[in-house]
């Protein structure tokens, strides 16, 4: 059985004898150097074999070094690694993600670290734009698990003398999902249809956004590298977590998440962040609404005709909640008031080409 000692050797020597990340592959390349490891006696141009040579070894040191990595994890889980142990682990952990080197598990061994030494690894590499923005990615993941339990503590106080940023018939929703944002989920009531119609009018902007906000979950392919990952994505993470609930949606609150985010290494120094994610949270709120007024409304028409498909209308107007908005009136495509908003909408050259391609499609 090895030492942490030993174990400890073996990362340094591993960091010290891979070959640099070799940059510019291609899938046709790619494609060859799986023959390259295949075929011992490949012809290739000397630039390639080089870098093919160099990606093999980065291979084989990152296989073997992946165990050791593991065995350091486990020893520090059982109590086995002592305090200056840990900060040569941290250490040698850091420059294995600046290297792109086993970054993955040398993350993973930083969040075992946990506070205070894996925490201000992590702070550092989150927020330094010469690591590779994957890894970067993939530590800020880490870094926000870690961080949680705060996130939970603070959503758990009062907000007595907080300005909250949601009408108070938003902040007055009964909640069911696991964290609060799924009340319209919640089992069908006689007053779901009425409240979910309060909701639309409260939460209704005054005039057409300037752009249209993202859905509450991205829809990307993380595995796919053109696919790359917005970082609203990780601000809506935190979010969530410190306010659940609508009620907790608040000015003060929102400006910690700026500030958190900021710690994170997260873009959020855009003018008025406090007051667009206040909006963007509201017409996540109206997409639930409009998502559950489709099923309501298949089923009892009449209770929603004409005020839902008027405030449909205008809020595809607003480009809020357009999709979810024309979810509702696509779902409700055989009634005639519907069909007659979403021809309106077809034939309305002020909006975006896609919305109109929707409501077109929705007709037919």
């Amino acid at each position: 059985m090895t030492s942490a000692r030993s174990d400890l050797d073996v990362v340094a020597a591993a960091l010290a004898a891979v070959p640099p990340v070799g940059y510019g592959w291609t899938d046709e390349m790619q494609d060859l150097f799986e023959r390259f490891l295949r075929e011992a006696d490949l012809a290739l141009p000397q630039e390639y074999r080089q870098k093919f040579e160099q990606q093999r070894e980065r291979q084989r040191l990152s296989s073997s070094t992946h165990e050791v990595w593991w065995s350091l994890k486990k020893r520090l889980e059982d109590g086995d690694l002592g305090s200056a142990e840990q900060a040569e682990a941290a250490e040698l952990a850091e420059r294995c993600v600046r290297a792109q080197f086993v970054a993955h598990d040398a993350v993973s061994l930083l969040h075992t670290l946990g506070r205070p030494v894996g925490e201000e690894v992590l702070l550092r590499l989150v927020r330094d734009p010469s690591v590779d923005e994957y890894d970067r990615a993939w530590a800020r993941e880490w870094l926000i698990r870690m961080r949680r339990p705060d996130y939970d503590a603070r959503a758990r106080e009062s907000i007595e003398g907080e300005e909250p940023l949601l009408p108070a018939v938003v902040r007055d929703l009964p909640v069911s999902g696991p964290r609060g944002w799924e009340w319209y989920r919640a089992p069908e009531t006689p007053d779901n249809i009425d409240r979910a119609r309060r909701v639309l009018e409260a939460l209704l902007p005054a005039e057409r956004l300037t752009r249209p906000e993202p859905p509450p979950e991205w829809e990307g392919d993380e595995d796919d590298e053109e696919d790359e990952r917005p970082e609203w994505i990780d601000v809506r993470i935190v979010q969530r977590d410190m306010m659940p609930y609508p009620r907790l949606v608040t000015r003060e609150r929102m400006t910690e998440l700026q500030r958190e985010c900021e710690l994170l290494g997260l873009d959020v120094s855009a003018e008025g962040f406090v007051d667009q994610w206040g909006t963007r949270i509201g017409i996540w709120i109206a997409a639930g609404a409009f998502h559950h007024l489709g099923f309501l409304g298949y089923r009892r028409p009449d209770e929603v005709t004409p005020w839902a498909m008027d405030l449909a209308q205008r809020y595809v107007e607003c480009d809020a909640a357009a999709d979810e908005a024309l979810y509702m009136l696509s779902y409700m495509n055989e009634h005639p008031y519907s069909r007659e908003v979403l021809a309106r909408l077809a034939a309305d050259t002020s909006l975006r080409p896609e919305v109109r391609t929707r409501a077109e499609g929705a007709l037919r």
